[in-house]
């Protein structure tokens, strides 16, 4: 599968799921292209955004963190 045909079945999934959930998708909102997402975060920047411990606590901590923390 080619990264077109990815991206478009992805939109496809997406649009199909939205037919059955309560979301309202503005008609300005445009969807990023793979060249526009952001480059992941630097340790720094996320010891910045989390705090000193909470970052030195989850790197030294050996069990599975919750994707939604």
């Amino acid at each position: 599968m080619t990264r077109e045909e990815s991206e478009k079945y992805g939109q496809e999934i997406n649009a199909r799921s939205a037919e059955f959930e309560n979301v309202e998708v503005l008609s300005e909102e445009q969807k990023l292209s793979s060249e526009e997402i952001p480059a992941p975060l630097s340790d720094e920047e996320i010891r910045k955004r989390v705090g000193d411990q909470n970052f030195k606590n989850i790197k030294d901590s050996k069990t599975m963190n919750s994707i939604n923390s």
